[in-house]
């Protein structure tokens, strides 16, 4: 029996309900066709114009991103735009490109599970909670009005070091588990034994970091100022970038549509740190 694209959406949106996505996300079947017959997957993190190139060259007829390859609203496709070269590239080839975005980040075993999990830490709380979604998640139906306390949904993470740390020893640390090329960080002079991290982009997260009395905070996409910001309230801030986190991602969407559909062939993106220092 073949697979269609709407199969593997399925049970992609068991593992993180579209419902579960922030109100200004855009996931979902972005291109092609739901009734699609899939033999091959590629699973990257952005639908790049590499990984798009890739994923024609191999033959796939679907891939899964992180991010959304659409995410503001569009007047025009044509080859004048990087996007619109990608999307004529796609349509032409019939691939389709389904993203799983903040739907990804706030599901129980999502992107703050997998961050965690690789630094080696335990989880005791999100960092920041969101509404569980009507649609069930593995067989459990949530209600969208659970409290913070029940619901299991949420961004990032809150979690003690297994041994206190330094500024650097943590950004080593970092590097290390997610085989980066460098790390920035703004060292606030304290010892760190509570962290708090939102993989991907922190910005705008200040406030929240503060009312939960960490040490340091993990993310990415962080400036100059937003660095002194932290570090004048006393609070370590580890810059990964924003790839250098959520790279995780592929790896383990892949292995899950492996295992869920042994018959298609899945690739992943190679590990590419995008940023790089001279």
């Amino acid at each position: 029996m073949s697979i269609t694209v709407n199969d593997i959406i399925n049970k992609l949106d068991a593992l993180a309900p579209r419902a579960a996505a922030c109100e200004w996300d855009n996931p979902g079947l972005l291109v092609g066709r739901s009734d699609q017959e899939v033999s091959k997957v590629y699973v990257a993190l952005d639908a790049s114009l590499d990984v798009v190139n890739a994923a024609i060259e191999e033959g796939c007829d679907l891939i899964v991103t992180h991010h959304p390859i659409i995410f503001h609203a569009i007047k025009s496709i044509n080859d004048e735009t990087g996007l619109g070269i990608k999307l004529l590239d796609l349509i032409r080839n019939d691939v389709a490109v389904y993203s799983m975005h903040t739907n990804f980040d706030s599901c129980p075993g999502g992107m703050g599970d997998l961050v965690c999990g690789k630094l080696g830490l335990k989880k005791p709380a999100p960092m920041e909670y969101t509404k569980a979604p009507m649609t069930p998640n593995d067989g459990n139906a949530a209600s969208e009005t659970a409290s913070a306390e029940e619901a299991p949904y949420g961004i990032g993470f809150i979690a003690e070091l297994p041994h206190s740390m330094t500024a650097e020893e943590l950004s080593l640390l970092v590097k290390e588990k997610f085989q980066l090329p460098f790390v920035q960080y703004y060292d606030a002079g304290s010892i760190i034994r509570k962290i708090a991290c939102c993989p991907g982009s922190g910005r705008g997260e200040l406030k929240t970091v503060l009312g939960h009395h960490v040490d340091a905070f993990l993310t990415g996409d962080m400036g100059h100022h937003e660095g002194l910001d932290y570090t004048e309230e006393g609070i370590s801030l580890i810059d990964a970038g924003h790839y250098g986190l959520e790279h995780v991602f592929t790896e383990y969407i892949a292995d899950f549509i492996k295992g869920s559909f042994p018959e298609a062939e899945v690739l992943t993106a190679p590990l590419h740190f995008p940023a790089a220092l001279v």
